[in-house]
């Protein structure tokens, strides 16, 4: 799905109210909209999957909203127990996800788009159908060697040979034009060159990975591109694609790091609040949870637990304001 459907009056509703009334309200609110945003990703029915077998948790919600973990976990435990999520084989599930989402509407559009695809496949299976296949060698290639071309230099043209398709293979890995033969590449390259050859194999790859088009006939498929060589908008070179793949991964790595410290953080203020919820008396943790109720809007009656939750938070503040006085 490219979008979710999300109600202009969704912070008046009372649930959003309450958790907003909470500890870490809005940051739990800002969770809930990203957890619908993920669903429609996933496009799953409203189930949150990284794959068929693997579902979403905890940790994998942290990572991607970057949000604390102990707020993404006290979030997923005030969402079931207000009943906007619930746990089906194991899986995190929106509840009324497909009331709200209208997917009968959303799978009429890719069945169309499906068959839109189908058709668009038959007009370019017949287009390269009819393209010549590429020269199976050049006229020169028989020509018979100068006697000044040593046994060296045959064994070095050989192993250039060699690099190339190794690199034009690279490039066109986990694509279905990879079929392509060691001997169509060789033609290829002497036809239209080295450089060219590479980068129109970097473009063909890429373009199927977005479009997923099938290729009956590879080697006929890149001697167009080389022919026609035209560089899409969005094509970015590979050098450059591994430069900004490096410093994503350097970046992740230091978020990590900083996610973990401010984790370590939640954790310790976590047990502190619970070290000062457990000082207190039985009398005291009922005038705070009187006091974290009346700050709700009419007619809520949360949980047990969540009573509690909101009573430790709010004994927790006022203590660190009279610290602060």
């Amino acid at each position: 799905m490219d979008w979710v459907k999300i109600m202009c009056n969704i912070l008046d509703h009372r649930k959003i109210k309450m958790i907003r009334k909470g500890p870490e309200g809005n940051t739990l609110v800002l969770l809930w909209l990203l957890m619908l945003a993920e669903a429609g990703k996933c496009n799953r029915g409203g189930y949150l999957m990284i794959s068929d077998r693997l579902p979403y948790t905890g940790d994998t919600l942290s990572m991607i909203t970057d949000i604390p973990l102990p707020t993404v976990l006290l979030g997923l435990t005030i969402f079931d127990e207000l009943e906007m999520i619930d746990k089906q084989d194991g899986a995190i599930f929106i509840r009324n996800w497909r009331r709200y989402q209208s997917e009968d509407k959303l799978e009429e559009r890719r069945e169309k788009e499906r068959l839109r695809q189908r058709r668009h496949r038959a007009i370019e299976r017949t287009k390269l159908s009819a393209l010549p296949l590429p020269e199976e060698v050049s006229r020169d290639s028989h020509a018979p060697l100068s006697r000044d071309v040593t046994q060296e230099n045959r064994q070095d043209k050989k192993r250039e040979e060699k690099t190339t398709t190794n690199k034009v293979r690279f490039l066109l890995s986990e694509t279905p034009l990879v079929k392509v033969s060691d001997q169509e590449l060789h033609n290829l390259e002497k036809r239209h060159g080295t450089d060219r050859l590479l980068q129109a194999a970097d473009i063909a790859a890429e373009t199927w990975r977005r479009k997923r088009n099938d290729k009956h006939n590879p080697g006929g498929y890149l001697n167009t591109v080389c022919t026609s060589m035209v560089v899409p908008d969005w094509y970015v070179p590979w050098a450059d694609r591994k430069k900004i793949a490096e410093d994503s991964r350097l970046r992740e790595e230091a978020v990590t790091v900083e996610q973990a410290a401010v984790d370590a953080r939640e954790q310790e203020k976590a047990k502190a609040r619970d070290v000062l919820w457990n000082s207190l008396s039985a009398k005291q943790r009922e005038e705070y949870r009187v006091k974290a109720l009346a700050g709700l809007p009419a007619g809520m009656e949360p949980s047990k637990n969540i009573s509690e939750i909101l009573a430790k938070t709010l004994a927790w503040e006022e203590a660190r304001t009279n610290d602060d006085d």
